[in-house]
């Protein structure tokens, strides 16, 4: 598991380089490992670089006037997150994230097409995974600050819950593949 200081860096990282589909690999990751160790903050970073790859991949977003200005000021409270959380002042680090959260949310409802914001949809996206990786509904909705009966409907219109359980654990498929390799 990757501390939440690396994590940050990383969303900074590829939010400034505007590398969309990673940042959206690093939330699944980052969802994942807050799921296995009930990590609020960590968590709603997740969700923060979900909802940016959401954002990214938007031309009528990415493309607007106000972007840019948004996209710094979004830049400027990452780094402050950052920075508190180097000094391991969690209070600080969860702040500066709401005001990403504020940055999201007012692009969103300035040029967003949807009644339900980016950033509540992916709350709910990255319950869903959460809920994958073994959380209970409630659980997962505690977690991200999902609605509940939003994260029941949405996981009621994937095919998650129709999925079979993995029949072989990790040691055993280690084992099959090394037979495979035939390696020692």
């Amino acid at each position: 598991m990757k501390p939440l200081e690396y994590d940050i860096g990383e969303v900074i990282k590829l939010f400034e380089a505007n590398k969309v589909f990673d940042l959206r690999g690093l939330s699944s990751r980052v969802i994942r490992e807050a799921a296995l160790n009930n990590d609020y903050a960590k968590a709603e970073l997740g969700v923060i670089a979900y909802a940016l790859h959401k954002i990214e991949s938007k031309q009528h977003f990415v493309n607007s006037p106000q972007w840019g200005r948004l996209k710094q000021s979004v830049l400027t409270d990452l780094k402050n997150a950052q920075i508190a959380i180097k000094q391991n002042n969690t209070k600080a680090f969860l702040e500066s994230l709401k005001k990403v959260i504020q940055h999201i949310t007012k692009i969103d409802s300035q040029l967003g097409n949807y009644a339900i914001g980016i950033y509540e949809k992916g709350k709910v996206k990255q319950a869903s995974l959460a809920y994958s990786y073994g959380l209970s509904i409630a659980q997962a909705a505690q977690l991200t600050g999902a609605n509940k009966k939003e994260l029941q409907e949405y996981i009621g219109a994937t095919t998650m819950h129709d999925e079979e359980l993995e029949i072989k654990n990790m040691g055993q498929r280690v084992n099959e593949l090394k037979k495979i390799l035939q390696v020692e």
